[in-house]
């Protein structure tokens, strides 16, 4: 593979389960860059949990906390950033990730983003869609809400078949094109 010099950083982005921590560990260690995850930026600021600053503060509360540390951070870091599923609140934020970095959407199939997610107790969003049983369809109606957000990205990759390091590769791939493509 050729070898890429990251010139921007990538911010991935996509529903929970959709593997943006674990990918971004990976392509962050192929291309020799710092990887960076936004829910543990989060945490670091808050001093406590993204579930104890659901359950304390609510979910309001937490999204103006992420919007914040997302876009100061997006401003100066370097290497791979991975976003939580419900961090492109709204147009002016794609559009300053765009300007600062790459923005990867991982495009995952809800059957297999449900099947990795059955069971993880940590995640708040799914907590609350759970309490009236009918979890499956609010997913489902969040995906829906998200996914013309996610689109906007430069890239997209479909992440429900291929292990972390070939998705890895694939992000790899298409940012070559693209700098061949731009840096001409």
């Amino acid at each position: 593979m050729e070898k890429l010099t990251l010139k921007k950083p990538l911010f991935l982005c996509g529903m929970m389960g959709s593997g943006k921590s674990t990918i971004g560990q990976i392509l962050a260690e192929k291309l020799h860059v710092p990887f960076h995850d936004l829910d543990e930026m989060i945490e670091d600021e808050a001093g406590i949990s993204i579930p104890e600053i659901f359950e304390r503060d609510g979910e309001q509360r937490f999204r103006k906390l992420e919007r914040n540390v997302l876009i100061r951070e997006s401003q100066k870091i370097k290497g791979v950033m991975a976003l939580g599923g419900g961090s492109l609140q709204h147009q002016r934020i794609i559009d300053h990730l765009k300007i600062y970095g790459w923005l990867v959407f991982l495009d995952v199939d809800q059957s297999v983003l449900l099947k990795r997610l059955q069971g993880d107790s940590g995640r708040p969003m799914l907590k609350q869609n759970d309490e009236d049983g009918t979890a499956d369809q609010n997913f489902q109606k969040l995906l829906q809400e998200r996914r013309p957000l996610y689109e906007q990205a430069e890239i997209t990759i479909q992440a429900s078949r291929q292990t972390p390091a070939e998705l890895a590769d694939s992000i790899i791939n298409k940012l070559l094109i693209y700098d061949a493509i731009y840096s001409n």
